[in-house]
């Protein structure tokens, strides 16, 4: 039986593992062409729903007409040189998904908000020190993910755990600052991710967000889990990979939900281990 469930486990892990590896790009807008540049996106705005600009500068003559691409729904920038996104940006308000890749942006528009029917947003290699105060205002927002961002710390707006549909946040060598008190506020928030974040403690709000299921924490410099994280009912996967961890809280028992914990790459000992499975019994642990 044990084996019987270990299969399966492996099984959804490939089949999940699968899934993320799809390009998410390919998941917004109608099926149809995909404009490759910014000159035959602007010739067809009216049916241009899928645009992907990589490894090209915008033309200057071209970028101050990039607001006519009112009808795209999937939009990604990779390799542009860009460090602000091209004038009139915030009249796409059909947009969907939106990537910036390898563009070391320091700012977004002001009025971000604008873009109302925004789902998913990617931003990587940027230097963003922080959001604008009105994305609290993207209502349908379900996941934000921002990877190696090069300013010195980034932090939240006061505003940003009421976004009122975000589902997953993933923060990956992003050196995080503090979390602001509005993150308790997190009513929709399943999936979240602060790996490579620099940092020294597992922040206070997140023990407060009782909609998670997945909490991953790997690469930082973490040396023990807070008591309140029993407050996580329903988390099912904990990974702490990679941190400095030498004992971990016994009210890590009150997960009952707890299907997964990842503690490679810690200072625990194997007395410490086999105490967590005697207090997790269903619960699978690495080590």
């Amino acid at each position: 039986m044990r084996f019987l469930f270990l299969s399966i486990f492996i099984f959804l892990y490939i089949l999940t593992k699968a899934q993320d590896d799809v390009d998410p790009f390919e998941k917004y807008g109608p099926p149809g062409a995909t404009y490759t540049n910014l000159k035959d996106a602007l010739l067809d705005s009216k049916i241009a729903y899928k645009v992907k600009i990589e490894n090209q500068i915008l033309d200057p003559k071209l970028s101050p007409k990039f607001g006519k691409l009112t009808q795209t729904q999937a939009l990604q920038l990779s390799s542009n040189s860009l460090t602000q996104l091209p004038e009139g940006f915030k009249e796409l308000t059909n947009l969907i998904y939106f990537a910036s890749i390898g563009n070391q942006l320091t700012s977004l528009p002001t009025d971000f908000s604008n873009l109302s029917q925004l789902t998913e947003l990617h931003l990587h290699s940027t230097k963003l020190d922080s959001l604008t105060n009105d994305f609290v205002y993207l209502g349908k927002l379900k996941a934000l993910e921002i990877q190696n961002n090069k300013a010195d710390t980034f932090y939240f707006p006061n505003t940003f755990g009421y976004l009122a549909s975000l589902n997953s946040l993933l923060l990956f060598n992003t050196k995080l600052d503090t979390l602001p008190g509005s993150f308790a506020e997190f009513k929709k928030l399943k999936s979240l991710t602060f790996a490579m974040c620099g940092l020294n403690k597992v922040p206070k709000g997140i023990s407060k967000i009782g909609s998670l299921e997945l909490l991953v924490l790997d690469n930082n410099s973490i040396s023990e889990l807070p008591k309140s994280i029993y407050k996580l009912k329903n988390l099912k996967y904990l990974s702490l990979q990679s941190n400095k961890l030498v004992a971990i809280s016994d009210s890590i028992c009150m997960l009952k939900n707890l299907e997964m914990l990842d503690l490679r790459g810690n200072y625990l000992k194997e007395y410490d281990i086999a105490i967590l499975k005697a207090l997790l019994p269903k619960c699978r642990i690495l080590y």
